[in-house]
């Protein structure tokens, strides 16, 4: 690659004549070539000895020479230096992104230390804030079997009896007397066989149709705190069971799961 010396040729266009130049091919004039601006003023000869090319392409290089006058060449060296000084620009801005860039990675990588750094503070305050009770909670909230169920919410029910209409949708028959006691079962063959007959029953008796529904006791937030709760006072209820219903999009709810959930039990991984 040729070197360039743009100070000199800066100079060198500076002090030649300036304007437009013509070059004038001369044949029969000893191959002189000159060259003049357009206003006629004289710059030189260009090509005037016989030793170039033979002088087979002397005019061809006169021509070149003369499209290239000072101000040409001063106006190529302008834009020149406009494209250096806009690469230089940009590499400024380049270098000053990059040194933004380095700084932000270093913040957010700062950023994310601390965030980790207390992530684990908190973790930490839980375990050592939070009861053992608390702990066993989590284990079984994350353990269990979610019957798959989102957010699931482990209840305890049982059967209820409810008095219904004979002429619709009943479970059973039941005869009670006047003190709301029911009739074992021999009283009550005997009894309804007076109903089917069409006979009236002693005044003391009463046929009421009954049906079971289910009657919400307690809910929990694992399965193994329902069967605790059935072991201590399961005995005060009426054909006991535990379902699952979902807490979904109960807000409140899932937050306080989620919170127990992250909780572990002291000294466990």
């Amino acid at each position: 690659m040729i070197k360039i010396n743009y100070q000199e040729l800066r100079e060198a266009a500076e002090q030649a004549t300036q304007d437009e130049w013509v070059a004038y091919i001369l044949p029969g004039h000893n191959g002189i070539y000159p060259a003049r601006t357009s206003e006629g003023r004289h710059c030189g000869y260009f090509i005037d000895w016989p030793g170039i090319d033979g002088q087979r392409n002397a005019g061809a290089n006169a021509r070149y020479i003369a499209s290239i006058p000072p101000k040409v060449a001063l106006a190529l060296l302008a834009e020149i230096k406009r494209l250096e000084d806009t690469n230089i620009d940009a590499m400024c801005r380049i270098a000053e992104l990059e040194k933004q860039c380095a700084e932000w990675e270093r913040k957010a990588l700062s950023n994310f230390e601390e965030c980790a750094a207390m992530a684990e503070r908190i973790e930490e305050l839980q375990t050592n804030s939070a009861p053992d009770s608390f702990g066993i909670i989590g284990e079984n909230i994350r353990t269990q079997d979610n019957r798959i169920t989102s957010d699931p919410m482990f209840c305890v029910y049982q059967k209820r009896e409810i008095v219904v209409d004979a002429d619709y949708d009943y479970d059973r028959i039941v005869w009670v007397d006047e003190d709301g006691n029911e009739a074992n079962k021999r009283q009550s063959r005997r009894l309804e066989l007076l109903h089917e007959n069409f006979r009236e029953p002693p005044e003391k008796w009463r046929r009421v149709a009954v049906k079971d529904i289910d009657e919400f006791v307690t809910c929990c937030f694992t399965e193994q705190g329902c069967k605790d709760y059935l072991a201590a006072n399961g005995h005060n209820l009426r054909l006991p069971f535990i379902y699952v219903k979902s807490g979904f999009r109960n807000a409140e709810y899932i937050g306080i799961r989620n919170w127990l959930a992250g909780i572990r039990i002291k000294g466990g991984e």
